[in-house]
């Protein structure tokens, strides 16, 4: 089944609207405050010597402005060209200088040891050459430079919430079609194995999920679907949080070794 990145293209220019599509507020106001506040967290116990970061992945600028307003000098890049657009637009408008480019994880256009982060999120069950992105994450961080990163894990839970329930069941769905495909999650271990070939060495796995139960998700989004709860609403009903839960989404961080 062929994944549906073209959502970043079509609604690109509503990453920072109110009334945008699901799956991009879910980010918003779901995602990106705990993966922020986990990285934040986490790169000031390393201690850097620089604070040059790279967003793969970049989007609207969700997780790139959070790092320009906590002081790191930020490069997003994103193949989205509406996205990018809208990127700046949002920068330019609260007085963030983010230097937003186009292009691919796969062929990332910087030169090796250009950064002492890179960030990936909401991206890699995305892209074509999960183990090229990778090499070009380790090619372009500085030795002891430091890989955030978000994902998907490829369970059966995982499946049911964000295949069927997010995309495939009438009653509860939300996302668009396709915008998910199971095949292409990532197990921590598929994930460590491929980030270890290249010289990234894993730190720290943590999980991403909600402290809701189930059957409180599903009665929101319910009303999500009959039009009694906002996008913002149901974000927020949602409560995700930092977890020991991996079943579903997990974020981590490593190390590029010096020795590669």
């Amino acid at each position: 089944m062929q994944i549906n990145n073209d959502i970043y293209q079509t609604y690109g220019h509503d990453w920072w609207a109110e009334d945008a599509v699901f799956d991009i507020c879910s980010l918003r106001y779901c995602m990106n405050p705990v993966r922020y506040g986990y990285f934040k967290r986490r790169l000031q116990e390393q201690h850097l010597p620089g604070q040059s970061v790279l967003d793969v992945g970049c989007g609207g600028g969700f997780l790139a402005e959070e790092f320009a307003r906590g002081g790191f000098d930020v490069t997003g890049i994103d193949p989205a060209d509406r996205s990018l657009e809208a990127a700046r637009k949002h920068a330019s408008d609260n007085n963030l200088e983010i230097d937003y480019r186009a292009g691919k994880g796969e062929a990332l256009p910087f030169s090796d040891g250009s950064f002492d982060i890179v960030a990936c999120c909401d991206v890699l069950e995305h892209v074509d050459d999960l183990s090229l992105v990778i090499s070009e994450v380790a090619r372009t961080l500085k030795a002891g430079g430091v890989f955030c990163y978000d994902t998907v894990n490829r369970t059966w839970l995982s499946k049911v919430a964000l295949i069927k329930i997010s995309q495939d069941w009438g009653f509860t769905s939300w996302s668009q079609p396709n915008v998910h495909v199971w095949e292409k999650f990532i197990k921590p271990a598929e994930l460590i194995a491929v980030m270890s070939r290249y010289g990234l060495v894993n730190q720290e796995l943590r999980g991403i999920s909600s402290r809701k139960n189930p059957l409180a998700l599903l009665a929101s989004l319910r009303a999500l679907k009959k039009g009694r709860l906002s996008n913002q609403e149901i974000a927020a009903a949602f409560a995700v949080c930092e977890s020991k839960d991996l079943k579903i989404s997990y974020m981590g961080y490593a190390i590029r070794s010096s020795s590669v």
